[in-house]
């Protein structure tokens, strides 16, 4: 995983750009672009103490966000064209919105939602073999 670049986001957060592509065959590649960021936990982002307890609880103190792009079996001549595209695509759809004041609140009660809407999927049930 190589780190291709770092840009800070008005909103202050840091999107760092990471190239995962690797080799398919001799001659083709797939071209993978990770773009990351983290977002510190706030309770200001929350209306109910509860709900930010409940998800500082299960996620912790930051919120991870990822993105990926990819391309499977591109030439190898092809390589740097398409990861400039991915990457470029990527800044010109999503970098407005990953920039907005408002994003780490949005992605905080975004998986408010589904924790609740999902429970089992953030804490799963665990079976005791033993009989009472």
């Amino acid at each position: 995983m190589n780190l291709i670049e770092e840009i800070k986001l008005a909103n202050g957060l840091i999107l760092k750009i990471f190239d995962l592509s690797r080799t398919i065959a001799a001659d083709t590649v797939k071209v993978e672009i990770s773009f990351q960021t983290k977002i510190y936990l706030k309770e200001s982002y929350f209306t109910d103490a509860q709900d930010y307890d409940q998800v500082k609880n299960t996620m912790g103190d930051e919120l991870a966000y990822e993105h990926k792009l990819e391309r499977s079996f591109v030439p190898q001549k092809n390589e740097d064209t398409v990861r400039d595209d991915l990457i470029n695509t990527f800044k010109s759809n999503s970098l407005d919105y990953l920039a907005a004041v408002n994003f780490p609140k949005k992605m905080a009660m975004s998986i408010l939602k589904d924790i609740k809407k999902n429970p089992y999927k953030y804490h799963p049930h665990i079976y005791s073999d033993s009989e009472e």
